[in-house]
This record gives structure tokens, C-alpha cells and sequence, in this order.
């Protein structure tokens, strides 16, 4: 896993989202009551970004279809969703936030 520094805390407030890219991943950010979480921007069920969904008690709700995804876990929720989205492990160094992506992403 590499550890790609992708925006400037500052950036993203919190109770927002944002989109980002690594390479050819695109790669949804939020900002929850100030805890950060970052999955695949993709839904898995269809060709939505999940970082223009709306956001409740951890969960993105995917602006297309109505799909629920765990911002911690990844997991879809509910239907029409059945597989997750990949989940990136975050981290904030000096006010940069980190993400940690395969090699290849």
C-alpha cells in the first residue's frame, strides 16, 4: 500500500464531501462531525458518485438509485446495492489527509 497525500485538511469542512483522484481512481472523501472517510466514488451498482449523496449517521446514500453504503465498512446497505465499495484507510499529517491505495490503484 502507498500512501498518497490527496488534499489539505482545510479543504474539506466538515459535513461536506469531496471527489478525488489517484492515477485513474476516483475515490469519494467526507468529513462526518470531523472524523474523515474515504471510499471508491463509484457505486457498486450503478455509474453514480457516491460523493454527491447525502450523508446520514455514517452512511452515503447514493444519489441515482437510493443504494445505502457504511462509510466504515464499506458494506452496501441496501437494496439495490449488494456488493460494497472499497474502502481507503485515512490519515492526517501536519493538516494533509493521506489516503493508503494499492501500488496499481
Amino acid at each position: 500500500m502507498e500512501k498518497v497525500k490527496v488534499l489539505k485538511l482545510s479543504e474539506i469542512t466538515e459535513n461536506t464531501s469531496q471527489l478525488v483522484e489517484v492515477e485513474d481512481k476516483k475515490i469519494a472523501v467526507f468529513n462526518v462531525d470531523g472524523e474523515i472517510y474515504a471510499i471508491d466514488d463509484i457505486c457498486s451498482h450503478a455509474e453514480a458518485s457516491l460523493s454527491e449523496g447525502e450523508v446520514f449517521d455514517c452512511i452515503v446514500e447514493c444519489p441515482l438509485h437510493g443504494a445505502e453504503f457504511d462509510l466504515k465498512t464499506g458494506e452496501a446497505t441496501t437494496l439495490p446495492a449488494t456488493k460494497p465499495v472499497v474502502v481507503y484507510k485515512t490519515d492526517v499529517d501536519d493538516e494533509y489527509l493521506y489516503l493508503e491505495v494499492d501500488e496499481d490503484a
